[in-house]
């Protein structure tokens, strides 16, 4: 299972960062490994991705550890079901950016918003890393790459904000984003979910590294 953890600080954001990059270890056990961190665009708040594969150990980990680690003043939970990944065209542009497309969508039809979303004709300039039933605030999440804002909100509301059943889609910026896991196990985690094996013209990517690749987020660096 994935799971998001939003931090919330007691002080500073910048604080709250390095605090986990620092002790990110000190922030799992055998049964929740962190894979990334992120931070949104004008938020409060950053993000762990956990695989977990005990929620009680993980309901350890996020009482017991994360708090005193990372010195947070609260916690949200975002549970991810059914994730698939996306092999990456080979010839994407070098400066791209990361973003989370949030979508609100009405019960009945969230199987079939999601299975649009996930096989829609995505170009080599706006594509999506990965997808995901999101039960909570959102309902579908994906984290998607773009050579811009404009673009990427442009595209949402011609092909997915249209879609019957999609109540809302927001955009947001990922605009620090930092592996946690190793570097091989983060390889087979994302290919195990793949929704297609990568073939003539897509390749493997490691899309949380993706700053220090093309240089796009300079504030990785």
């Amino acid at each position: 299972m994935m799971l998001i953890v939003r931090l919330f600080p007691k002080e500073d954001l910048e604080d709250c960062w390095h605090r986990t990059l620092n002790s990110f270890e000190e922030m799992h056990d055998e049964n929740c490994t962190p894979l990334y961190i992120s931070r949104q665009e004008e938020k409060d708040f950053m993000s762990i991705m956990y695989d977990v594969k005990d929620v009680d150990s993980f309901a350890d980990v996020l009482v017991r550890k994360i708090p005193s680690a990372a010195n947070s003043e609260k916690t949200r939970t975002i549970t991810l079901l059914k994730p698939v990944f996306f092999p990456a065209p080979k010839e994407r542009p070098e400066q791209l950016e990361r973003y989370q497309v949030a979508m609100r969508v009405a019960s009945d039809e969230l199987d079939d918003v999601f299975n649009h979303v996930i096989h829609l004709d995505y170009s080599v300039d706006l594509f999506p890393t990965y997808a995901a039933y999101s039960f909570g605030e959102d309902d579908i999440l994906m984290s998607m790459l773009s050579i811009s804002r404009d673009k990427l909100r442009a595209f949402v509301k011609e092909k997915i904000e249209s879609q019957k059943g999609v109540l809302s889609a927001d955009v947001a910026r990922i605009d620090m984003s930092k592996r946690l896991a190793p570097l091989e196990m983060w390889r087979r985690y994302r290919e195990e979910k793949y929704l297609f094996k990568p073939y003539d013209g897509f390749e493997d990517y490691d899309f949380t590294e993706q700053a220090l690749l093309s240089g796009a987020f300079e504030k990785d660096l």
